[in-house]
C-alpha cells in the first residue's frame, strides 16, 4: 500500500501544486513569458517584475477558463460578462503564475532525481492516477505498478515526469507558505456538532417588526449616528464614464434575405415538394415546430397585430405570404375558424417562424462604422461626435463599481473596468454586449471612502429604528425571563406578556425557525446548550428571544472518532488556502504589474 493513502497533506499538496493558480502552464509547450527585461512587444499582453507575458499564453489561459464555464453550464452561451471575467480570471493566472515562479527561484526551490524517483513509487499526483481506476472509481494500486514498470503501457513516462519535475517546487513553496496553519481541537469539534448537532427547543421573544413601529429618526440623531458610524457605510472606487452604444440588429437587406427564404418555402409547400408539417420541422426557429408549427385556437388578443390581421384574413387553408413581426417572418395557415355573429371570433392555425439575425457583412459593417467613430474622437469631441450620429446612443451613466455593468448598458463589465485601468480622456476598444458594440470615454474615478450621508440617510434611519426596536424589545423579553426563571412556564409567561412562543421541530444549525429565521445565532446557541439549560438572550435580525433546550441528540463518540480527522483536513485545507491567497495578495501589490490588453486592442 502506498504511502500517499495514508497521508492526506501530501494529498492536498499535490491539489495545491496543480490548482496554484487554478491551472498550470507545464511541459506542453506552452511560452508563459518572454525574456525578462525585453522590450514591450506585439507578441505580450503585459509584465510583471520586467518579464513579459505572451499573447499566446493569454489566448490559451482564456480559452482554458471558457472551457471551464462551458462544463459547468453546457446548455447556456457565455455571456459578455462571462467572457471579460475569463479574461479576468486568465490574467491574474498568469499574472499570479510569474510571481510564484520568481519566487521559487529565489529560494532556490528544485527537485532531484531520487524525489522524482520516491513521488513516483510513493505518491504519485492524483492526476496520474485518474488513469488507473478500479470498477468503484478507487485508485488500482496494482495497476499503476505494473505500468510503472512497463515500458508498453502506453503511458508517456517522460512527459509525467515533467509534469512533476515542474509541480514539485511549486508543491515546496506552498508546503514553505502554509507551514504555520494549524488547526485547533475546538474548532474541528465545533464543525462537527454544526453538521450532526440536533435539538428541540422552546422559545419566547419579541418579533422587531411589533415595536416603535411609529418612530422616525430626527435630523439630529440621524447625522450623530453617521458621525459615529460612518464606517459602515463606505464605499469602493468608483468610475465616471462616457460611452456611446450602438445596436447590432437586421438590416433590410438581411430581412429581405430571409424574406425570400421564406417564399421559397411557400412554393415548395404549394407544389407538394413538401408538407407544411415537415417545412415547420426543418425551418421553423419556434417552439411549434416538432409539432408542425400547431399555435392551437386563439383570439384577436393573443398575437402581435400583424401577425392577427394575417391570421384573421387568410381564407381556410390557405398559406400566407411572409407576414413580418418584431419576431421574424411567418407563414400562416387557418386550419379552422370559428364564427360569431357572422365575424370569425377565434382560429385554429399553424405557423413556421424565420428569425432575422443580423449577417456577417451586417455586423461587419456596423463594427467598421463604430470603428471609424473610435478613431475620429477624442476626449473634447466625444460626446458631440456621438450625439449627431442617429444610430447611436449617448449614454452619461452615474458612477459605478468596479466590476458592475455600466449603469443602463447590461453586460458591460468589460467596458467598466476599463474606466479603472485607463488614464483620463482614454477611449476604450469597441466593446461588445449580447447585443450591442460600444465604446466608453473614460472620465476617471472618484476615490473609496465614505458614502455621502444624502446616498444612506434611509439605511442609517433604519438602522436607528432597528436599534429602538431591539432596545425595546430587550426591555420587553426581560420581565418574562425572570419569572420563567423563577419557575413559571414559558408557555403561560409569554401568553401573559402578548409574546411569541413556540417550540422548534427537530433543529440543525442551518434550519428556519418560523419568526426567528433561518441559520441564525439562535441555531448555534441551542446546538451548544444543555437540556434544561435557559439562554435569556438570544439576537436575530427578526428580534429578541429567550430559548430552552428540551432533547438533544446525544453526542456520538464513535462518529466523532471516526470523522475527526476527515474534518481536521477540511478546516487545515480552507485555512491553507486562506494563507495562500493571502500571500498572493500580498505579492501582487508589491510587484511591478503592467497590463497592455487594452492598448492592445486599440
Amino acid at each position: 500500500m502506498f504511502k500517499f493513502l495514508r497521508s492526506n497533506a501530501k494529498f492536498f499538496y499535490w491539489i495545491i501544486a496543480a490548482t496554484f493558480i487554478a491551472f498550470i502552464f507545464v511541459a506542453w509547450g506552452m511560452d508563459v513569458s518572454g525574456s525578462r527585461g525585453a522590450h514591450r512587444g506585439g507578441n505580450a499582453i503585459g509584465a510583471v517584475n520586467g518579464v513579459e507575458i505572451s499573447a499566446m499564453a493569454y489566448d490559451n489561459a482564456v480559452r482554458q477558463v471558457q472551457a471551464s464555464m462551458r462544463r459547468n453550464a453546457p446548455d447556456r452561451p457565455i455571456t459578455a460578462n462571462q467572457a471579460a471575467m475569463a479574461q479576468d480570471q486568465a490574467w491574474q493566472q498568469l499574472v499570479r503564475e510569474r510571481i510564484m515562479l520568481d519566487e521559487i527561484q529565489r529560494l532556490g526551490l528544485t527537485v532531484t532525481d531520487a524525489e522524482i524517483l520516491q513521488i513516483f513509487r510513493e505518491s504519485p499526483p492524483p492526476e496520474i492516477l485518474q488513469a488507473f481506476t478500479d470498477e468503484n472509481g478507487q485508485p488500482d494500486l496494482q495497476a499503476y505498478q505494473a505500468a510503472l514498470g512497463n515500458p508498453d503501457s502506453g503511458i508517456n513516462w517522460r512527459e509525467v515526469e515533467n509534469y512533476v519535475r515542474q509541480n514539485v517546487p511549486r508543491q515546496k513553496l506552498a508546503q514553505i507558505i502554509t507551514a504555520g496553519v494549524t488547526v485547533s481541537d475546538d474548532s474541528v469539534r465545533e464543525l462537527y456538532v454544526n453538521q450532526t448537532g440536533r435539538v428541540v427547543a422552546e422559545y419566547m421573544g419579541v418579533a422587531l417588526n411589533d415595536l416603535a413601529a411609529d418612530y422616525e429618526p430626527s435630523d439630529e440623531e440621524i447625522q450623530a449616528y453617521y458621525q459615529a458610524n460612518g464606517g459602515l457605510y463606505q464605499q469602493g472606487r468608483r468610475g465616471l464614464a462616457k460611452v456611446a452604444v450602438w445596436e447590432v440588429k437586421a438590416s433590410e437587406s438581411d430581412y429581405a434575405e430571409v424574406r425570400d427564404l421564406a417564399l421559397e418555402i411557400k412554393r415548395s409547400i404549394e407544389s407538394g415538394e413538401q408538407t407544411f408539417e415537415a417545412a415547420a420541422a426543418v425551418y421553423s426557429e419556434d417552439a411549434t415546430a416538432d409539432s408542425g408549427g400547431d399555435l392551437g385556437t386563439f383570439d384577436r388578443n393573443r398575437m402581435v397585430a400583424p401577425f392577427t390581421e394575417a391570421a384573421f384574413s387568410l381564407p381556410v387553408g390557405q398559406i400566407s405570404d411572409p407576414i413580418r413581426t418584431e419576431f421574424g417572418y411567418h407563414l400562416i395557415e387557418v386550419l379552422e375558424q370559428e364564427k360569431e355573429n357572422g365575424e370569425v371570433a377565434r382560429v385554429h392555425a399553424r405557423h413556421i417562424l424565420l428569425k432575422v439575425e443580423p449577417s456577417e457583412e451586417t455586423r461587419d459593417a456596423i463594427y467598421q462604422h463604430v470603428n471609424e467613430f473610435r478613431t475620429a474622437v477624442n476626449r473634447t469631441t466625444f460626446l458631440t461626435t456621438a450625439g449627431e450620429d442617429s444610430t447611436c446612443q449617448v449614454l452619461t451613466p452615474r458612477p459605478f463599481l468596479e466590476g458592475r455593468d455600466i449603469p443602463g448598458l447590461a453586460q458591460s463589465s468589460a467596458g467598466g473596468r476599463f474606466v479603472f485601468r485607463a488614464k483620463i480622456g482614454a477611449i476604450s476598444p469597441i466593446y461588445s454586449t449580447d447585443q450591442n458594440l460600444y465604446v466608453v470615454l473614460a472620465d476617471g474615478t472618484e476615490p473609496a471612502g465614505p458614502r455621502p450621508l444624502e446616498e444612506v440617510r434611509g439605511q442609517v434611519s433604519m438602522a436607528l429604528k432597528r436599534e429602538r426596536q431591539r432596545t425595546e424589545a430587550e426591555a420587553k423579553l426581560s420581565p418574562a425571563v425572570g419569572r420563567v426563571q423563577m419557575g413559571e412556564t414559558m408557555a403561560k409567561v409569554a401568553a401573559d406578556l402578548g409574546l411569541l412562543h413556540a417550540v422548534t421541530d427537530t433543529l440543525s444549525a442551518n434550519a428556519n425557525v418560523p419568526d426567528v429565521g433561518y441559520a441564525t445565532p439562535f441555531n448555534t446557541v441551542a446546538l451548544r446548550s444543555e437540556v434544561g439549560q435557559m439562554v435569556p438572550e438570544v439576537a436575530t435580525t427578526r428580534g429578541v428571544f429567550a430559548l430552552k433546550v428540551l432533547w438533544k441528540k446525544p453526542f456520538d463518540d464513535a462518529d466523532w472518532a471516526a470523522r475527526r480527522d476527515q474534518l481536521r483536513d477540511l478546516l487545515l485545507r480552507q485555512k491553507q488556502n486562506q494563507a495562500l491567497e493571502a500571500w498572493f495578495a500580498e505579492r501582487e501589490e508589491a510587484a511591478k504589474i503592467e497590463d497592455w490588453r487594452d492598448t492592445l486592442s486599440l
